[in-house]
This record gives structure tokens, sequence and C-alpha cells, in this order.
């Protein structure tokens, strides 16, 4: 997934992006830890790049073949693909080499003609998206033609030169908790509460996610803790005899939910800057909960993600992360429900960001009264949803789309930057639509932070002008 460095990319995805498996997500879910295992075994000794003698292309005459591995898809699987598939990564193989691509060719086909791989799941006629790891029609016919002439590996000599790497950021926190070995298969959702070190007020204005293990860490999502609720988190972390808390959905802590998102990771993901000239503000006193969903892996080794953090002591437009649901949902007044037997259930929400801004920021530093620019946006759901989208309903009537998933995975979930950010007024409204399918289902599901339950969720980044 060829993401230059900034938060939309780990905004998760995630929650997102370019990266699965031979068979979508189901890789990502089932079967993971057999599969993992197998490819480390088996392509090991050929991570190291070397191609050997035999090649399984032909060529006609002396002449070089159409397309070849050097020349033409290695580049592209380089940049579509191996950040995820690559020895040691969550994907069940890896994609580094010829020999790992002659071996999996034949199934890469089908996914990406599908458009299943890389996984991106924005409609393109909704809105238009920074980092779009999706590719091209061309890249798509020329892997397709590359597998159809018989995989011809080649010249190493031909390979084009790589771009650069973009600089180094200059990271100033660094927040880790201590190492964890997840055991609830085949997902594990666990939060980890720790210290935010510095003594007067910063803005994050680039956020970077290691995951310790990446085999088995699915994404990462970083929360604020404002100082006034410590004490409730605190209560869940010292309830749990384990490292951290378990935490499926959400970081806990409140009857209803108003958790401050930070950032998050996703794998292949590359952390780095929000939009320029905006950053999140953390006060002192504050800590942050980093929630970690795993995939469990039979003999990984325990993980310990570490967060980076650049800060500044000022931003020329401070933004929050906000997200954007039915309260009366999360307590029940109204109740959120999907029956059993039903394919295709519908629930909505609208609400204007001043008031969403009011809810989820007592101290709230713009937004309340005035315009605001909105740059990214995401959706959220759990395992039932189907398809969802998030618009913008003007106060003259009009609509907008920021973001529409019309083919909804869990496990490829996002935040995506637009190409261009929009002002959004005081009279405008956000406006959500989830879809759900329980038509296989024995029960009533509703609104909850269990894998049985569901959720209807949208994410916006907004910033002061």
């Amino acid at each position: 997934m060829p993401l230059r460095p900034s938060l939309v990319a780990p905004l998760f995805a995630a929650l997102i992006l370019g990266c699965n498996g031979s068979g979508g997500a189901t890789s990502a879910t089932t079967g993971e830890g057999e599969s993992g295992t197998a490819q480390g075994s088996t392509t090991g000794d050929a991570s190291t790049g070397s191609t050997g003698a035999e090649t399984s292309g032909t060529s006609v005459g002396d002449d070089e073949p159409s397309v070849t591995y050097f020349r033409d898809v290695k580049p592209i699987l380089d940049q579509r693909c191996a950040n995820c598939h690559r020895t040691g990564d969550i994907a069940p193989f890896a994609l580094e080499n010829y020999q790992q691509a002659s071996m999996w060719g034949p199934i890469l086909v089908p996914e990406i003609e599908d458009k299943t791989m890389p996984p991106w799941g924005p409609d393109a006629d909704c809105n238009s998206y920074l980092h779009d790891p999706s590719l091209s029609d061309l890249e798509i016919a020329t892997i397709a033609e590359w597998v159809d002439i018989g995989m011809p590996e080649g010249d190493p000599e031909n390979e084009p030169p790589k771009a650069d790497p973009p600089p180094p950021i200059d990271y100033d926190i660094e927040l880790a908790g201590v190492p964890f070995s997840p055991t609830i298969y085949p997902d594990e959702y666990r939060c980890f509460l720790l210290d935010w070190p510095a003594l007067s007020d910063r803005y994050v204005t680039a956020l970077n996610i290691v995951p310790g293990e990446r085999s088995i860490v699915h994404h990462v999502i970083a929360y604020v803790i404002p100082s006034a609720e410590v004490d409730t988190y605190a209560a869940l972390d010292d309830a749990d005899p384990l490292p951290g808390y378990e935490c499926y959905g959400g970081p806990g802590g409140e009857e209803v939910p108003r958790a401050q998102w930070l950032g998050a990771w996703a794998p292949g993901a590359l952390g780095g800057e929000l939009p320029e000239g905006t950053g999140i503000r953390v006060a002192p006193g504050s800590k942050v909960v980093v929630q970690i969903h795993y995939h469990p892996v039979a003999g990984a080794e325990p993980d310990l993600s570490v967060v980076q953090l650049r800060t500044a002591a000022m931003v020329e437009h401070p933004a929050y992360l906000l997200p954007l649901a039915n309260p009366l949902w999360m307590l029940g007044v109204v109740e959120m429900t999907i029956p059993a037997g039903e394919s295709d259930v519908r629930h909505t929400f609208e609400v204007d960001l001043p008031s969403a801004i009011d809810y989820l920021h007592n101290d709230a530093e713009f937004g309340l009264d005035e315009p605001v620019q909105l740059s990214m946006a995401g959706l959220h759901m759990h395992k039932l949803g189907t398809r969802a989208s998030l618009s913008v309903k003007r106060g003259d009537g009009g609509e907008q789309c920021l973001v529409s998933v019309p083919r909804w995975d869990f496990n490829w979930q996002g935040v995506y930057e637009f190409e261009t950010p929009l002002i959004v007024d005081p009279s405008d409204s956000v406006f959500l639509e989830c879809h759900f399918n329980n038509q296989a289902g024995e029960g009533t599901v509703a609104w909850g932070d269990g894998t049985e339950d569901e959720m209807c969720l949208g994410i916006v980044y907004v910033s002061a002008l």
C-alpha cells in the first residue's frame, strides 16, 4: 500500500488498507496461524531476495517477454502489496521476491481483478481520497498478463529504481506498556492505560505505531483520556489481573462512551503526519489508552507495541477526531435492533458538529459556533455490517458525500483523507447510514461492544479555520 507518511494511512484503517491473504478477509481471521507459520518456514529462505537460476517465464526467441517480474511486476507488488505480504507480517504469505510471487501469482489475479486486494473500501464515486492503494486498470492488466504468459522472471538489472523514502519524522514522545500474549481466538481486543509524560499542553501533529509482534497485531487505536476520567479507566485496568484489560469495540469506562480519539494503525500503513498545520491537544494529567486488536497465532512472541508521537506547543489549527453515533443507542433508550431473519436492516443518525464537539469535549477550543474544516472521514461497524455511508447535509438543502463503503469488511476499516477538504457550517449536519444483514442469525442483535453485538459509527477529523 503506497502511502506517504500520513495519519490517514493508519487510521483505521481501521483500520485499513492494502494487505491481506489469498482469501480476502478469511486470511486475516481464520486459519491465519497455520498459514502464517507455514509461510514463514517455506518462504523464509527465499526472502533474501535471491531469485535462483530457474525461471517459469517464456520468451519469443532472444527477445525479453512483454511482461517480466523484475521490470514490470515487482515494482507493483513492492508498492501495493509487500507492506503486509512480507515474512513475519500479518498476511499469510510473502510477496518479496520472484519465488514467492511466482508461487502465489495464479491466485493473485482473481483477487486483484475483483478489487478485493489491496483492500480499500471507499467508493470513488463518493469522494476522492489521498493515499488510495488500489491498483490501476493498467497495473491489474500487467499482473494478469504476466501470469497468463507463464510468469517470466526477466533480468534483475531491468528493475526500475526505487523512489526515495520520505524524510524521517522527529518523534518526541514514546509510549509502551508491557509484553502481552493474547489467548482469545480468533480475536482479542486488549486495552493498555499508559501515562502521558508532558507537563504542559501539547498538540499531537504526527503519530506512528510500531507493533512488537506483527504476525498477531491487526490494528491499534490510541485514545486520549482526560484527567477527570482517568480514575474510571484505572478501575477497569485494576480489575483485570492480566496486563491491561479486555475491551472489544472501544476503551470502555463510561455508560455512554465519550472517548477522544488520537490516532491509529493498521497493517501495511505508514505512520506519519496529520493534515498540515493541525494537531490534537493532550492536556497534562491525561492518560492514553492503546487498544490493540489481536489475531492470536500459535508460537508467536509476546507483543509490545509502541506509540510514537510528534508534538508541538502550538498549532495553527487545533483539531478533533470525532466518533459520531446516536447516544440513545448506547444507553438503550432507542434500540438499534437488527432482527433475526432480516437481510437488510437500515439505521441512521444525524447530528450537527457543534453538538458533537460540545458533547465529546467539555473544554472545546473551537467548533461550537463557527465553521470548521473537515478533512478525513471513516466508518465503523461489526460483522453484520454490509454497507455504510457518511455525508454532509447542507443547511440550504444540498448534500455532499464524505465516504461510502459499498462492500463492508470488518477486517479492513479506515479513516480516509480527502484530496480536497471541505468547510462545514454550524447549520449543516452530518448524516450516518448503516446497513446490516442478520438473515442467518438466531436472535435480535443490538448496539454493544461484544463480537455478537453491532455498532453504527461515523468518524470525522475536523480542525479550526
